[in-house]
């Protein structure tokens, strides 16, 4: 679950910090307000695609750090990638973008300690899902489907789903 989110330089934001609260968080706004702004904020702090348009003109950097609050199976998943929480369950993610002489430069850390960008993509898909239209064909993968079935489900239906894979590789 994210828990906040700070903005620096960023597109049209000079400087934006947004706090959420648990359970659902609405963005509303008229055409223009920076709701889709925000949304790549995210999606650039989880190792989104960059570009030299979304450090603000006129600066040389841009800052995105987002906080989620971890759950067990995030926090297992954090501790076999040698990835410290800073608390019990916090997690921050932050992307660094620059143009020194011009050129763009990109850092993304997580807690601090700068991460590669295959732990920050594993990162990604275990915290958020940005889906923008013409993207819901993912809802129709298989895959995604049990995915979804074994998150609600939770221990007790997994449980199950193993003793049922072994009843079967038995018979």
């Amino acid at each position: 679950m994210i828990i906040s989110l700070r903005i620096q330089n960023f597109a049209l934001i000079d400087k934006l910090e947004l706090e959420f609260d648990s359970g659902l968080n609405v963005l509303t706004g008229e055409t223009g307000a920076g709701k889709s702004i925000i949304l790549d904020a995210i999606d650039i702090a989880l190792g989104g695609k960059v570009s030299h348009r979304l450090i603000r003109t006129g600066t040389q950097r841009t800052l995105v750090e987002a906080t989620f609050r971890a759950d067990a199976a995030l926090i297992a998943w954090l501790s076999e990638q040698e990835i410290d929480l800073l608390d019990e369950t916090d997690l921050v993610c932050s992307r660094e973008m620059a143009m020194p002489q011009g050129n763009l430069r990109s850092r993304t850390r997580v807690n601090g300690v700068l991460v590669n960008r295959k732990l920050i993509e594993g990162l990604r898909e275990r915290l958020v899902e940005i889906t923008a239209q013409g993207q819901t064909v993912q809802l129709m993968l298989p895959e995604l489907q049990r995915g979804l079935l074994d998150m609600y489900g939770g221990l007790p239906l997994g449980q199950q789903r193993d003793r049922v894979g072994v009843a079967y590789l038995a018979s």
